[in-house]
């Protein structure tokens, strides 16, 4: 866990060792980088690592957590801009923000924490909850499994996307897949 005090030094220190995670992982695989690693990288005292981390990825869970709340905040930005009457949903926004801003989601696939992602998402989708069960219709005490459908979708077409180098544009990818479900493609048929 991460624990990061709001002080400009904390802050600071944090992205530093963000940074130097990031550059390090270009030359080497990320379980064979160690906290000794990190901190000369990064030019801080090990103190400083222990005081706001309690282990390396703490440092990728920490950054993803910025980027979904960037993310949330663009969303939220996006859909007030809208001017037409349809629905819009998540996954436009989502693509156009990470087709700029794509670095920490390639480092947890290249770190294998895929699990990271899909946290900070779930968690981010938490905020959304009233809304989307009164607007969804979706019963209360089935919200957690719509939550964990919609990570998984959200998640795989993100990683997909980013695995082969976001050769389709945004919005193309986006309408291509709300075309599908449009279709009604059930679950079955993804099975």
């Amino acid at each position: 866990m991460y624990h990061i005090k709001n002080d400009q030094r904390a802050i600071r220190s944090s992205q530093l060792l963000y940074e130097a995670l990031a550059n390090l992982m270009r030359e080497k695989s990320f379980d064979t980088i160690t906290v000794t690693d990190l901190v000369e990288t990064a030019q801080v005292g090990r103190t400083t690592f222990y005081r706001n981390f309690d282990s390396i990825e703490d440092i990728l869970h920490m950054r993803c957590d910025q980027v979904f709340d960037e993310l949330i905040d663009y969303t939220k930005s996006y859909l007030q801009k809208q001017t037409s009457d349809a629905p819009v949903g998540m996954l436009k926004p989502m693509l156009r923000y990470f087709y700029l801003h794509s670095d920490i989601i390639e480092l947890l696939m290249a770190a294998r924490c895929i699990d990271i992602i899909q946290d900070a998402f779930r968690a981010r989708m938490e905020s959304f909850k009233a809304e989307l069960v009164a607007r969804q219709g979706i019963a209360e005490e089935f919200f957690d499994y719509a939550m964990a459908i919609r990570t998984g979708v959200m998640t795989n077409i993100l990683i997909q996307w980013i695995k082969t180098d976001k050769r389709q544009a945004p919005d193309d990818l986006a309408d291509a897949v709300s075309e599908m479900f449009r279709n009604r493609v059930t679950l079955d048929q993804l099975l």
